[in-house]
């Protein structure tokens, strides 16, 4: 009897230690194509710090960095606009596609809101590039860019991608001598600052951004804003093609224009060529 009463003990135990039926949670979705294909630019734009997506208690994704940090991908919040400048998750950062190549009549209009990459995860940011001043600087390299040194994150291939954009320029300098209003004086790279109006970190914080002429057209100082469309499609379109060659988003094809604004965003390229069918990932 007591032989018997022990084999019931043990095998109530071992059923209690499996998955009951009733008690399982349900199978979590997979990602859809959208959260899938902004995995894999993540991804492939910046090596080894992207684990994956993980859904929380709520369902809810997240994107898992290296180190197990986790950031919302979509936290299900409903953003305007403004909204989704201030605090946008990840999925909201990507959702705008870039308009890759030249100037177009779509590009050179805009419609109000659209600005593809103006909006930022600024945690995310923080944690690929740097959190602090120093951290970020500490980062940075000396790249050569229309004849001054200047100082931009060596992190995720950004300063030598900035360095070919000058390789790509320099050798058509002489044939295009207008092109000195448009690159001198050069406004700068690295500074630790918030976004005019904000209290967002400017991507110059990070060390990825430059800003070529300061007197280009900037939508907050523009006297005549119904001249942008003009303007944008007046932008040197080698200079154009160069900073896209190598990852970085123009400023100019935002409806709140920043014509002298390029910074490197190689995730936002990414996705916009693997849309267009011009790249592949795995």
């Amino acid at each position: 009897m007591r032989r018997s009463v022990l084999g019931v003990l043990l095998l109530a135990a071992l059923l209690g230690a499996l998955p009951q039926p009733a008690l399982c949670a349900a199978a979590q979705p997979e990602p859809g194509p959208e959260a899938a294909l902004d995995l894999a630019v993540l991804r492939a734009a910046y090596p080894g710090a992207v684990q994956g997506l993980e859904r929380d208690a709520s369902g809810r994704l997240a994107l898992v960095l290296a180190g197990g940090r986790r950031l919302p991908y979509d936290d299900g919040r409903p953003r305007d606009a403004a909204q989704a400048l201030e605090s946008p998750d990840i999925r909201t950062m990507l959702a705008q596609i870039y308009p890759l190549g030249p100037v177009d009549e779509a590009a050179a209009h805009p419609p109000p809101g659209f600005d593809p990459g103006r909006a930022r995860s600024q945690a995310l940011f923080m944690a690929l590039y740097g959190g602090t001043r120093a951290a970020v600087r500490g980062r940075c390299a000396a790249v050569g860019f229309a004849g001054r040194g200047v100082l931009f994150n060596a992190r995720f291939g950004a300063a030598q991608a900035l360095a070919r954009v000058w390789t790509r320029l320099e050798g058509l300098l002489p044939g295009h001598p207008q092109w000195r209003d448009v690159l001198r004086p050069l406004g700068g790279t690295l500074a630790w600052r918030r976004i005019a109006g904000t209290k967002r970190l400017s991507m110059h914080s990070f060390g990825l951004a430059i800003d070529l002429n300061p007197r280009l057209s900037y939508w907050r100082t523009e006297p005549r804003p119904e001249e942008a469309p003009a303007r944008r499609a007046a932008f040197p379109p080698e200079i154009l093609a160069a900073f896209e060659a190598e990852g970085f988003l123009w400023g100019g094809k935002w409806a709140s224009f920043d014509l002298m604004h390029f910074e490197y965003r190689p995730e936002m390229l990414l996705k916009a060529r693997v849309l267009q069918g011009q790249a592949t990932l795995p």
